[in-house]
């Protein structure tokens, strides 16, 4: 565990400096939950949902920081969400956000930051989700992966990659990345990667390989997730539980009304699937939502989510979400 504190010391020096001599800029966003189960004798019940500051700053051409402060629902407190260096080694300057905006360069990022495996963490904020909940897939594996460590990636046009060292377990390092090619604007298709390089407690060694598949066609746009994961359930680097090995997909498509009909709602249909070895356990998820902007800043959302567990449980729920940005 010493390198891992050494690691965090060094980020938190950097970070300080950073916040002492840069010139702060400040985002956010928040949202409102109504959610209503719709099951027998359930009642709705308004609930927090994300509450973020975000902060970036340019240090000196070529050094940016990137940050931010979010609210953990499940224990009521601020927690650091991200915080780290942005290094340009070449090509365009410019703030790498930390949920995935790029720029046509090679950067490193260090710091704590959600992991880009895949595509989903470039969608965990509210702002850039458009459905209210995330999908199944990831909640079985990865979990919305929030990590301290480095990150060297490249946008290079066509071709882009991304590899990481974070901490991931408490012994050893999750080393990964992903690549992918963009032949056309309109199609993306992406492989991801990672390993634990030492064993857990429980003497086993996490690792994901994914695929992931974006396409725009006009109005109409596209995304898909397959997970093959083992040793590592629904986030949790230290214990496994009884589910060693699992898969599953994802297929999530956005209609823009906009773009044909100049209405600013946008009609978005998820599919989960995910099962264990052998299909000793199942799940899959059906989600329905449509989301109507205001005006820049304000977006209300409405979302039917439908579960159904090894073929036998359903649980259905309707939300409504009210987002506010700045």
């Amino acid at each position: 565990m010493q390198h891992h504190h050494l690691v965090t010391s060094i980020i938190g020096f950097f970070i300080l400096q950073t916040i002492t001599f840069a010139q702060i800029q400040f985002s956010g966003f928040a949202d409102i939950l109504l959610v209503t189960p719709l099951e027998a004798q359930s009642e709705a019940d308004f609930q927090q949902g994300q509450i973020e500051l975000d902060i970036s700053a340019t240090i000196r051409p070529g050094i940016n920081f990137e940050g931010a402060i979010a609210l953990n629902p499940e224990t009521g407190t601020f927690e650091t969400g991200a915080g780290f260096i942005e290094m340009v080694l070449t090509g365009e300057d410019g703030l790498h956000a930390a949920r995935g905006n790029s720029f046509n360069h090679i950067g490193l990022s260090i710091g704590q930051f959600d992991v880009p495996f895949g595509i989903d963490w470039q969608h965990i904020a509210s702002p850039d989700r458009r459905l209210v909940s995330a999908p199944l897939l990831n909640e079985k594996s990865i979990n919305g992966w929030n990590d301290l460590g480095i990150n060297l990636h490249a946008d290079l046009g066509k071709f882009q990659f991304t590899s990481f060292l974070v901490n991931g377990s408490a012994e050893g390092f999750a080393i990964g990345g992903r690549s992918a090619i963009k032949p056309i604007e309109a199609f993306e298709l992406g492989i991801s990667y990672f390993s634990q390089t030492a064993a857990n407690d429980l003497d086993s060694q996490p690792q994901v390989l994914g695929v992931d598949l974006q396409t725009v066609t006009g109005p109409l746009s596209t995304r898909m997730e397959v997970h093959y994961t083992e040793d590592l359930f629904e986030g949790d680097f230290g214990e496994i539980d009884s589910v060693n090995t699992h898969q599953g997909y994802y297929i999530q498509g956005d209609f823009d009304l906009s773009e044909i009909l100049d209405i600013p709602l946008v009609l978005i249909g998820r599919y989960d699937d995910w099962s264990t070895e052998n299909d000793a356990e199942s799940a899959n998820r059906i989600t329905l939502g449509a989301a109507y902007n205001f005006y820049d800043g304000f977006e209300l959302r409405a979302e039917y989510l439908n579960d159904t567990t090894s073929e036998e449980d359903d649980y259905n729920q309707f939300v409504i979400q009210a987002l506010v940005s700045f």
